[in-house]
């Protein structure tokens, strides 16, 4: 009796193993779109055309994506092929990977069947961030360059403003002092005036 459990659960195992579809990689994998709330599929395509337009350097020949169907386009100008959506998160081939693997793993209660999925989808699903967006960061390049030239100038302009102000009181201090060093060489001239008469006198 025990043996006929044991070989009813082994078979149920093997089925639940070969009811997992192998797929080549995320690209292969599909989902009815109706099991996904629309507004999950809009969030989807949104994030699909973002990234297409990071990997192809905001330089598209086509950035298409229907929240209806799931089906899209991305191709980029420079070779008018698809770059490898497939290995980068914020994708609908990740988006859909991510949502099989979770869909087999809720219609599994078994070990060798949660292996199944993680073997032949999970190992599939992208995990790697898109890039950053290389244009944008040239307009923030741009735009820290310009604040530091503008930051320059304006310590410039200060620095100058600081030295005409020295060089204006320096000025004044030595026409300050230019009077009381003259005084005593005109008391120094009326005495030899005054010497003088007296020795007529004399």
């Amino acid at each position: 009796m025990r043996s006929s459990f044991a070989i009813l659960a082994m078979a149920v195992s093997a089925v639940s193993a070969q009811s997992v579809k192998t797929y080549k990689d995320s690209l292969d994998m599909t989902i009815d779109p109706n099991s996904v709330e629309l507004t999950t599929r809009s969030s989807w395509c949104g994030a699909q055309q973002n990234t297409c337009d990071t990997l192809c350097s905001d330089n598209t020949d086509k950035n298409n994506c229907n929240d209806d169907t799931l089906n899209w386009e991305c191709t980029c100008s420079s070779n008018s092929s698809a770059p490898g959506l497939q290995y980068y998160t914020q994708t609908m081939p990740t988006f859909i990977c991510e949502n099989l693997f979770a869909q087999c793993i809720s219609q599994t209660n078994t070990q060798s069947g949660s292996e199944e999925c993680k073997k032949k989808i999970q190992s599939k699903c992208a995990e790697q961030s898109p890039p950053k967006n290389l244009a944008s960061d040239d307009d923030d390049t741009s735009s820290s360059a310009t604040d530091t030239a503008t930051a320059t100038a304006s310590a410039t302009k200060t620095s100058s403003d600081a030295s005409g102000t020295a060089a204006a009181v320096s000025t004044t201090s030595s026409d300050a002092f230019a009077a009381p060093t003259m005084a005593p060489a005109g008391k120094g001239a009326a005495a030899a005036v005054a010497l003088g008469m007296l020795a007529y006198l004399i």
